[in-house]
């Protein structure tokens, strides 16, 4: 990993942080190596040498690190093009980390041909390409899009810094968060009900989510939420119930980064925690960062359910949570009349619960008791 990068600071403005390369080499990472945490990609100067502003960075950790020079040759791609780093096929990290470019189209609209990803890894990277496409067009982003599998020399590249990651960037540089604004789901129009309650219970189990998300559901419902399943919807239909709602309730999961997005200041959400590792309070951060809504991070975690196999929550695990804390907060929050009475389940009907989830994930699963805080790998 290069040692003499750093994590980009987005708090002040990153208008000058855009190279241009002239015959820049963008490289994809190897074929045959799977799905890898950190990958050999980027983009080159025709000696070699790695354009920082191609690195890709989650937190402080490089998602991507310096390539080596491609041997034999490279394909010649004519043109001005722009680059937006790896396209990754999992939808939470499409909306941080593949987008984390886009604010440089304003500055670039009318003078390039397009706009090129690399793989995040190369599993049928023109299918992925084709299912972001509509995405990418909805948050406002026009120009071709390619998903590049093999490296290529550009005639004239331009590679902007990130401006907007996970963690302590989660808030976005300025222009990045003044291209959501202006741009971000205009062109779909505000369709569904004012208050919403965005669902994991619909997903497989492996998937993870609360314990008993069908008791919450049915408590939002008498308070006249809506149930939505996100993943039930294309694109279009995500983006207009998420204009369209006044107030919303969700577990920590990949859809509140759509709804940062494509949100408005007048909306109340309340973000509930589903593992240890602060990540309520991460998208709720966002939220108000990007809308200015009302975002309200609620932990009321008693426990987390771990498979047996684990040693920590992750995106897959499962909170149990403190209905009657739950309630009282999202009544403060004012995003329910009533929850002063919700009741607990008991021990017998967690396990019964755990049970359930087990058999139908095959999965066993364990109470974790290790430290509160501990961040999850990824945050679907």
């Amino acid at each position: 990993m290069t040692t003499d990068l750093a994590p980009p600071d987005l708090t002040r403005s990153i208008a000058d942080r855009i190279a241009l390369i002239e015959g820049g080499i963008v490289v994809p990472p190897a074929k045959g190596l799977g799905n890898q945490s950190v990958q050999r990609s980027g983009v080159l100067r025709p000696d070699g040498t790695l354009v920082p502003e191609s690195v890709t960075w989650r937190g402080r950790t490089q998602v991507t690190v310096a390539p080596a020079l491609p041997a034999g040759e490279i394909a010649d791609l004519p043109g001005t093009w722009m680059f937006l780093g790896p396209l990754f096929g999992h939808f939470g990290h499409f909306l941080v980390e593949s987008i984390c470019r886009i604010w440089a189209y304003a500055r670039l609209e009318g003078r390039i041909d397009g706009v090129l990803y690399v793989p995040k890894f190369q599993n049928r990277p023109e299918h992925v390409a084709n299912v972001y496409r509509p995405f990418l067009r909805a948050l406002g982003v026009g120009a071709e899009m390619r998903n590049l599998e093999e490296p290529a020399r550009v005639e004239r590249l331009y590679v902007p810094q990130q401006g907007f990651g996970m963690f302590q960037m989660i808030e976005g540089a300025p222009e990045f968060r003044d291209f959501v604004r202006a741009r971000a789901g205009k062109g779909i129009a505000p369709q569904g009900a004012e208050r919403i309650y965005v669902s994991r219970s619909a997903l497989p189990p492996a998937r993870g989510s609360i314990l008993f998300e069908r008791r919450l559901e049915a408590l939002l419902e008498a308070e006249g939420y809506t149930i939505l399943h996100p993943q039930k919807l294309d694109h279009a239909g995500q983006i207009a119930a998420y204009r369209a709602a006044r107030d919303v309730i969700a577990v920590d999961c990949s859809p509140l980064h759509l709804l940062a997005l494509v949100g408005n200041s007048d909306q109340r959400v309340g973000v509930i925690a589903r593992r240890d590792g602060r990540l309520d309070e991460i998208f709720a951060r966002q939220i108000r960062a990007f809308q200015g809504a009302e975002a309200t991070a609620i932990d009321t975690l008693r426990h987390n359910w771990i498979e047996d196999h684990a040693s920590r929550p992750s995106r897959t695990s499962w909170g149990e949570i403190d209905f009657p804390a739950l309630g009282r907060a999202l009544n403060a929050a004012g995003l329910i009349a009533g929850g002063l009475d919700w009741s607990r389940p008991d021990e017998d009907e967690v396990t019964a619960e755990i049970a359930r989830i087990s058999q139908a994930s095959g999965i066993a699963f364990k109470r974790w008791a290790g430290p509160p805080g501990t961040a999850p790998a990824d945050a679907d």
